[in-house]
């Protein structure tokens, strides 16, 4: 089985990835959280639309027009982008042993990251696409500097660049890393230091250049909500700040990398023998030189709060670094248990994703993918004329998402996203859980004919749990 694997590494990844695709399409149809925000976001094109850069809804919007908007060319976008970045560690580690067996094993413990194999495959988008970003740009490097790397590699380098920065702004820590990287190692400064080098940053710099006119003309919009997310339980007192931001980014860092490290150091205390090779000290200085820059940052910031997702793109290599200081061999009895829990963690997630839904009532609470959204906006549809246009106002991007999502004739607005254009329809529904919008109300008074409505639906494979939503649908008075 391990050999097997490890000889069509390419294809089983490829196989996993389509099949998790299968498996989404076969549980719901309901769009997640941040799925929900890029359906809202795509209505438009826009040099930038929150605190995030705007090339992955740019990527989405040309998925939507080949797929039409649907949990399909969601699916596809998300696991595609998943693959490569298996695919890129493995090809990291035959560019740095040539050994098939040590590069899938590096590639196959990915599996034993949570935030790998459960947070990104349920709710991710950006940082998805950031950790692929970094994987391409991380294996260029080394590329460039143990090849005979051309004018091109330098071109291509300039473009992941570019794309890196347009995924999520703290791409930039993986440039600074790899830049000090180069300057340490001495063999690595004559391969990458080099004129070419220039052209990779002019290509970066016209690529991002829209977007960082319009980063620096709505820089509220861009950081206020990243700023507030990274100062939750901020105090005065700036020691107790670094001690409480520090001390999350170590429980970060630690709990980023469980299981996996404890089920390492399990099967292969006894193996590890440390490899004085160049590529260990570069990716050993790449996290290390990621992480000083981490801690000035929660000293000079003050940030007091660290999500491990954000961790992501930089530690997702650390087990191909372990692994390059293990002797592996397809025989070794070892090397297949380690392989058999490996592969067994994501037969897990399939089988949870799979049968979650239907344990809604044995739980006792829904999960996002449980909404009766398709039911709802049936309700509303069969209410509106048809051939009308029809603007739909959602309490949250969640809600709004969804709506455009079974009716994406309607355009779709919501409070929780800023800036988005739009205007007033011969049809205006208003749609709400917990706030009723009034002062969006009060500006469609005069002019719009307001009938109310209240649908209590049962959640998805529910007979106890009920959600309960208020609508409004306003017609244009003649």
């Amino acid at each position: 089985m391990v050999g097997f694997i490890t000889q069509r590494f390419g294809w089983f990844i490829v196989g996993y990835f389509a099949l998790q695709v299968i498996i989404r399409l076969l549980t719901t149809h309901i769009a997640v959280l941040d799925e929900s925000e890029q359906i809202m976001l795509t209505q438009y094109f826009s040099w930038g639309y929150n605190e995030q850069p705007p090339l992955y809804t740019w990527i989405q919007m040309g998925v939507f027009k080949l797929t039409g908007i649907s949990i399909f060319g969601l699916s596809l976008l998300k696991n595609t982008l998943l693959c490569m970045s298996y695919l890129c560690v493995y090809n990291l580690g035959i560019l740095f042993t040539e050994d098939k067996l040590k590069s899938s094993l590096g590639a196959l413990s990915l599996f034993l990251l949570p935030q790998m194999v459960w947070d990104a495959q349920v709710d991710q988008t950006h940082t998805v696409f950031l950790t692929t970003a970094t994987l391409i740009s991380v294996y260029l490097f080394f590329y460039i500097v143990k090849k005979e790397a051309t004018l091109w590699h330098f071109v291509l380098f300039g473009l992941i660049s570019g794309v890196g920065l347009l995924a999520k702004y703290n791409f930039v820590l993986v440039l600074i890393a790899l830049g000090f990287v180069a300057l340490w190692l001495p063999q690595y400064r004559k391969k990458f230091y080099v004129r070419y080098l220039l052209l990779s940053a002019s290509v970066a710099f016209c690529m991002v250049l829209p977007h960082f006119v319009w980063f620096i003309t709505h820089l509220d919009v861009a950081t206020h909500r990243t700023v507030e997310r990274m100062n939750v339980g901020h105090t005065s007192n700036m020691m107790m700040n670094f001690a409480k931001g520090s001390g999350d980014l170590m429980l970060s860092f630690v709990a980023f990398l469980s299981p996996f490290w404890l089920i390492f150091l399990g099967f292969f205390r006894k193996n590890f023998t440390w490899y004085q090779s160049d590529e260990a000290k570069a990716l050993l200085g790449y996290v290390g030189i990621i992480f000083i820059f981490l801690f000035v940052m929660v000293a000079l910031s003050g940030t007091t709060h660290i999500k491990e997702r954000w961790l992501q793109p930089y530690l997702v290599l650390v087990p191909l670094f372990l692994f390059l200081h293990i002797s592996v061999s397809s025989t070794d009895t070892i090397i297949k248990r380690y392989s058999f829990v490996a592969l067994i963690a994501p037969i897990i997630v399939a089988l949870v994703v799979l049968i979650r839904p239907w344990l809604i009532d044995f739980r006792g609470k829904p999960t996002r993918a449980s909404y009766p959204f398709e039911q709802l906006s049936t309700q509303i549809h069969e209410k509106i004329a048809v051939g009308t246009k029809t603007l739909i106002y959602a309490e949250d991007k969640y809600i709004g998402g969804n709506m455009k999502l079974f009716l994406p004739y309607a355009d779709v607005i919501t409070p929780s996203l800023p800036n988005q254009p739009y205007a007033l329809t011969q049809t205006v529904v208003v749609l709400w859980e917990t706030l009723q919008p009034v002062s969006f109300l009060q500006s469609l008074a005069e002019h719009y004919t307001c009938t109310d409505y209240k649908d209590t639906l049962h959640f998805q494979h529910s007979k106890k749990l009920t959600y309960t939503v208020n609508y409004k649908i306003c017609s244009r008075n003649n």
